[in-house]
């Protein structure tokens, strides 16, 4: 499986790729993009570049503390709390890589984390103006 995840913080859209330790816990791995929602066809190849970039058995962290570090940096802020407080998330994921799967989430605030709804959009792993949409689609349906 390879996987990602898009979060909408005024306005801008950060991506980055997952990829999922030896202990089995899926961690940001690079790369990590800040693109405009304006640009569904850039947000499109940003998602397809994360999902190429997606790996399993990486080695697990040794600390977690700076793991979060290039979208704190992208999104110019210091802490995950100042960035969750007010952002969006959709977790994205493809298993067959012709199919992807667009996940809205809930914030439940910075400790609690970003909680699935069960709103799910499957998109044709195409072309990247169509994904772009579908995820921009799918972070309208966030809480």
């Amino acid at each position: 499986m390879r996987a990602s995840t898009i979060y909408e913080r005024g306005g801008v859209l950060y991506l980055h790729s997952q990829s999922r330790t030896t202990a089995g816990v899926w961690i940001l791995s690079a790369p990590a993009f800040a693109v405009g929602k304006e640009y569904p066809d850039e947000v499109g190849r940003a998602i397809c570049e994360c999902l190429t970039a997606s790996h399993e058995n990486v080695p697990h962290p040794t600390s977690f503390a700076s793991l979060v570090d290039p979208v704190l940096e992208l999104a110019g802020v210091r802490t995950w709390r100042a960035f969750a407080k007010s952002a969006k998330c959709v977790e994205v994921e493809t298993s067959d890589d012709a199919t992807v799967v667009l996940s809205s989430t809930r914030n439940a605030g910075p400790t609690e984390g970003f909680i699935p709804l069960p709103i799910a959009t499957r998109v044709p792993f195409i072309s990247g103006e169509v994904l772009g949409r579908a995820a921009l689609d799918a972070l309208a349906h966030c809480e």
